[in-house]
């Protein structure tokens, strides 16, 4: 830790007025390259225009000016979450309830019994992932449909567990012509108890055909919904998102987003990648090139397009457990298109987890390389689980950047069974940091972990699962973390001049945190909670005081 010196003004025409707002009796992260702590900050039209000494910072202050004495608490950067998939889950925001680190199967239940007492009856209630039965310590084998038909009587309940399996209620079975009330009805994903009845699991089929009565929300329902997950991102101190688009992302899900940037009614800034592929027409077409110039763009700090992404060509994505083994023509295929990107000056947001599959994109940047400088476009791989040492140097070189995500958080355990004592090395941020290799932290929410940073944040000093159990041995200090969910974070949305940092010049976006981040347990940090979120000099979020 570094104390600033006395005062730090922004030498600019901010410097000339009083600022609007004073925050003092703080212990403010600037997070900077030096980890300095200042107790006070000015803000000014939206930025921050000094930092420094209470008093001195104090003594900028005009009649006009509000100060605000904020009794010692801990004030942080804006989160900034690198890859979330906050535009498709906006669609159903309004219906969602979310369980992420809930640790009791019967606090489970009245969440979404809440949520039935203020949705009209008959209306959806989803779950669409992020956690597993495993959280729920009295009760780890799932929810039953008795359960979930007592605390949801009169609306259908859908609770999708990842990808896998989900859980319903008879309600939601009626949806798709099952009486739950009646025995024997073997379906092909549908599980029955000893009675042959529904016991409220779902796979296969019938969970697909569960997601397809799924209503399509009308223009007020979607634009409720983005004000709904943008609220509640607000609530966890979320501030910048990178949207990360992907599979079934349709084009019209954006719109929302448009409308309430261009009337100024974000509360947190979106950034996002243009999709190629035409999930519309179905899985398997290839990536429609000319949709790079199509579509209205609002280009601005609110809402801003940042490059293409999470994919770019289908028959090269992998996964954990399956590496992209491609044949020279699907290569070459990819190396086209990804050329096109970069001759027009485009950044490239990618999804790649396995090292085989990484290196064989990488193969194929180096022959891009020879014709088109790539450092410039500073490219993003998402996810790298499997990375190894050699294919980080290589990235290095390349000048590309690695975006990492919470999904060991919650899916952990899966990484130990299919790989072993080698899960313990998967997700390297420690040796990414030792290598100097940019990197920040993300969720990859809402599917496949926690939207909570601070649960990112926990896993990553802690290597633990929300369970307790450990799954990572490449864990970093709680600066590094913190580091890697802002400054690293504003680098890989070409924000940094903007974002990442409390430093003078820079967007007045924060968090007010109940705890201390730097004092508390390592154990801790999942239940901080912030007591306010500021975006653009505005408090977009206050908890209420008990």
């Amino acid at each position: 830790m570094r104390l600033l010196p006395l005062l730090f003004v922004l030498l600019s025409s901010l410097a000339n007025a009083a600022p609007e707002l004073i925050l003092y009796n703080a212990r403010v992260l600037v997070v900077d390259e030096a980890f300095s702590e200042v107790e006070a900050i000015a803000i000014e039209d939206g930025r921050i225009c000094a930092i420094g000494r209470n008093f001195a910072v104090r003594a900028l202050a005009d009649d006009e000016t509000h100060i605000q004495d904020m009794q010692g608490r801990t004030i942080i950067p804006g989160l900034i979450d690198n890859h979330i998939h906050a535009v498709r889950a906006a669609q159903r925001w309004r219906n969602e309830v979310r369980l992420d680190g809930v640790t009791n199967y019967e606090q489970a239940l009245r969440r979404i019994e809440k949520k039935a007492a203020v949705l009209p009856p008959g209306e959806w209630i989803t779950v669409m992932g992020g956690f597993v039965e495993r959280q729920f310590l009295d009760r780890p084998n799932g929810f039953r449909l008795v359960d979930l038909d007592r605390v949801a009587p009169e609306n259908p309940v859908y609770l999708q567990h990842l990808f896998d399996w989900g859980y319903v209620n008879s309600s939601a079975l009626a949806q798709i012509g099952i009486d739950a009330s009646l025995a024997g009805q073997k379906r092909r994903g549908l599980l029955l108890d000893d009675k042959g009845m529904p016991n409220g699991t779902v796979t296969l089929s019938t969970q697909q055909a569960i997601v397809k009565a799924l209503p399509e929300p009308n223009e007020t329902q979607r634009r409720e919904g983005v004000r709904a997950l943008l609220s509640h991102l607000n609530s966890q101190g979320v501030t910048s998102i990178l949207d990360a688009g992907g599979f079934d992302t349709l084009p019209h899900y954006y719109e929302p987003f448009r409308q309430l940037a261009a009337e100024e009614q974000l509360s947190l800034r979106v950034y996002y990648l243009r999709q190629l592929i035409p999930w519309e027409r179905g899985f398997g077409h290839p990536p429609d090139m000319s949709r790079l110039d199509q579509g209205a763009v609002i280009d601005n700090d609110w809402f801003r397009r940042i490059g293409v992404g999470e994919q770019l060509y289908l028959p090269v994505q992998d996964s954990a457990g399956r590496a992209a083994n491609s044949s020279e023509p699907v290569k070459q295929a990819f190396r086209q298109y990804a050329q096109m990107l970069a001759e027009r000056g485009i950044h490239l947001h990618l999804h790649a987890v396995n090292d085989q599959s990484i290196n064989q994109h990488l193969d194929q940047f180096d022959l891009i390389a020879q014709k088109v400088d790539l450092k410039p476009l500073r490219w993003t791989f998402a996810h790298v689980d499997g990375i190894k040492p050699q294919t980080i140097d290589r990235l290095k070189a390349m000048g590309f950047n690695v975006a990492i995500h919470a999904r060991p958080w919650l899916i952990g355990y899966r990484f130990q069974r299919s790989f072993g004592e080698q899960a313990m090395q998967m997700t390297p941020m420690r040796l990414l940091t030792e290598r100097g290799l940019p990197w920040g932290l993300g969720s990859d929410s809402p599917m496949v972990a926690s939207t909570n940073p601070f649960h990112t944040l926990h896993w990553a000093v802690n290597g633990t699962m929300v369970d307790g159990m450990v799954i990572s041995e490449q864990t970093v200090d709680r600066r590094q973390a913190l580091i890697a969910h802002t400054r690293n974070n504003a680098r890989l949305l070409f924000a940094e001049h903007l974002l990442g940092t409390l430093e003078p010049g820079k967007r007045a976006d924060m968090v007010v945190l109940d705890r201390d981040y730097l004092d508390v347990s390592a154990d801790e940090i999942r239940d901080i909670k912030p007591l306010a979120t500021m975006v653009d000099g505005e408090w977009v979020y206050r908890a209420q005081q008990p």
